[in-house]
């Protein structure tokens, strides 16, 4: 398996990195934040070969990019069917979308198709659960048919949910948008820690651990994160950077 992070910020794009944004074999996006489809320009994947967007949840940082994507691909000419699937209440919110940006159905020249995904819903190799964040949000797993396995927590809390979904993976993508000095807030907007992160590769046996979703506030402690979920896990934790690429 290949994983390129088109986006591993969070909250906001800063001069280091792009919101949220995994691709997968090339053919999986997994979220659309703001200046992630940039950096799917910049890279060699042809965007036609992707074939299924899965969209965590609702937030501006994750789904902004959604809709120019869909705008780049067909002035690209893709003739490729394209499914987009998004937690509950996702076909609405697209639809607002399209309309808000003035982008009516019959401009997609290609198949295009909107999900709407229920918690623990399993699409082919695609398995999900819901986190606990402060809107309902989708974690996902994928297990390759050709082997190996990832997981992608994406915005949330410690979730036991999210334990169970990613146990033995071979890589778990979790958030990690605050330290320890940052509790409070992380609470309030149900965000995970980086020592939350560790703990919950720790416990799902997670092969490897990888930080995400880091905030331009605290780019410049990425030091801390590494310490302390490295500290958490048990073994060393990376951190995802803008274009960097994981084989497992």
């Amino acid at each position: 398996m290949r994983l390129i992070f088109l986006g591993s910020g969070g909250s906001a794009v800063s001069a280091k990195r792009a919101c949220p944004s995994i691709l997968l074999n090339e053919s999986i996006l997994f979220d659309m934040g703001p200046g992630s489809l940039r950096n799917l320009r910049i890279s060699a994947v042809n965007p036609d070969r992707i074939r299924h967007v899965f969209i965590s949840h609702l937030h501006a940082d994750h789904i902004s990019d959604l809709v120019p994507f869909l705008w780049a691909v067909q002035i690209d000419g893709r003739e490729e069917e394209l499914d987009v699937y998004g937690p509950p209440g996702f076909k609405l919110t697209f639809q607002t979308l399209l309309k808000c940006t003035n982008t009516p159905s019959s401009f997609f020249r290609f198949p295009l198709t909107a999900h709407e995904l229920n918690f623990g819903e399993r699409i082919d190799e695609v398995s999900t659960c819901a986190t606990i964040h402060s809107i309902p949000t989708l974690a996902f797993r994928v297990d390759s048919k050709s082997g190996g396995s990832f997981c992608y927590g994406a915005d949330t809390v410690y979730c036991p949910q999210l334990v169970k979904l990613a146990r033995n993976v071979d890589m778990l993508v979790h958030e990690a948008t605050f330290l320890d000095d940052q509790v409070d807030i992380a609470n309030l907007t149900r965000h995970s820690t980086a020592k939350i992160a560790g703990q919950v590769a720790r416990e799902a046996s997670a092969k490897q651990l990888v930080l995400f979703h880091l905030p331009p506030p605290n780019e410049s402690r990425e030091h801390e994160f590494h310490s302390q979920a490295t500290l958490a896990y048990g073994k060393e934790a990376i951190i995802a950077t803008d274009m960097k690429e994981c084989e497992f």
